[in-house]
């Protein structure tokens, strides 16, 4: 093989190395969700609710859909919103 074919043969194998560095890393990232009453199902992955935190963690009802961000690896969601439910605070009561 000539040294251009080595080289990209070589680049390739780095593109593969870390195509698949990151899909299996779970960069952080917005996800939507069904709350199931037990779990979230993110598509067909269900979500235990121990990963899950956020203040509108007690204001789910099965059914809601649910914004979710997901921390880098994956270990961690976060409620960003319950979707069609408006966000309430409560001031000085």
């Amino acid at each position: 093989m000539d040294n251009k074919g080595s080289t990209q043969e070589f680049f390739n194998q780095i593109k593969t190395i870390v195509e698949n560095y990151m899909r299996n890393r779970k960069p952080a990232a917005v996800l939507l969700g069904t709350y199931t009453g037990d779990a979230i199902m993110i598509e067909t992955l269900p979500v235990p609710m121990s990963m899950v935190s956020g203040n509108m963690k007690s204001r789910l009802t099965t059914g809601d859909k649910v914004r979710l961000l997901r921390n880098d690896r994956g270990r961690e969601y976060y409620i960003l919103e319950i979707i069609g439910k408006p966000y309430l605070t409560q001031i000085g009561e």
